[in-house]
């Protein structure tokens, strides 16, 4: 894994799909550096960590999550920066929070919907002792929006309507003219099959239309110019 530069301010490390690393961003201000997504383990933190120390780029003052699943939340115990989250997305990690990792516990959270095959089998490969799982909320939480000023660069932090989760966040970077998505562009697990609600795809895509980018950071591909990824949206909604 290497840490790409995207624009002026930001970079980003890619994911790796072997035990479903997100891509994790990064964006360098005078004021402090702001890291987007913490990763899936503290093992998954750390080489970001090692990523930005070899760039010679300060660790994050700021860290903020797109949304509670487990792969860009579960090292939020493992910094020292200042964790952000919005409201949505605290709730669900107070909830987790209290889950059990044992294997009765995991299967009944499959039985019942609550976590699905496919992050089951990517959270046994990342962890080989699930005892290291630890769920942690963040120390501010917000609704609708907020904006972080790095100084020269601002960040802002925006709910918005997703057919991945209930609780997506994006990531706008306007001077540098740059999204960070998350998984919020994606479909979601049953089964076998990765499927996208056609009401909520219509709705992300309407108004990701009407954000000011050029580039989007994916969380598990990846970037894209705006016209692509929009083509590739809305392909998808001609399919369903």
């Amino acid at each position: 894994m290497k840490l790409s530069k995207i624009s002026e301010h930001i970079y980003y490390m890619e994911h790796d799909p072997e035990t479903d690393r997100p891509a994790l961003g990064y964006i360098k201000g005078k004021k402090g550096g702001f890291m987007m997504d913490a990763g899936n383990s503290a093992a998954h933190y750390q080489l970001f960590m090692e990523k930005l120390q070899e760039n010679q780029l300060p660790s994050p003052r700021y860290l903020s999550v797109t949304h509670a699943h487990w792969d860009h939340t579960f090292a939020l115990w493992a910094t020292d920066a200042v964790t952000i989250a919005g409201g949505k997305t605290n709730k669900e990690l107070e909830k987790m929070s209290h889950w059990t990792w044992d294997d009765a516990s995991m299967e009944k959270r499959l039985e019942t919907g609550e976590d699905s095959d496919f992050s089951d089998t990517h959270i046994r490969k990342e962890y080989t002792h699930r005892s290291d799982i630890k769920v942690k909320t963040a120390e501010i939480s917000f609704n609708g929006s907020m904006t972080i000023d790095l100084g020269d660069i601002t960040c802002i932090l925006r709910e918005i309507v997703s057919p991945h989760c209930r609780d997506s966040v994006i990531f706008l970077i306007p001077q540098d003219e740059v999204i960070f998505l998350g998984d919020s562009y994606c479909s979601v697990p049953k089964g076998e099959e990765w499927v996208y609600d056609k009401v909520l795809l219509t709705a992300y895509i309407d108004e990701l239309e009407r954000i000011d980018f050029r580039h989007a950071i994916k969380g598990h591909h990846p970037p894209q110019t705006k016209e692509a990824l929009l083509a590739e949206l809305r392909a998808e909604w001609k399919r369903l």
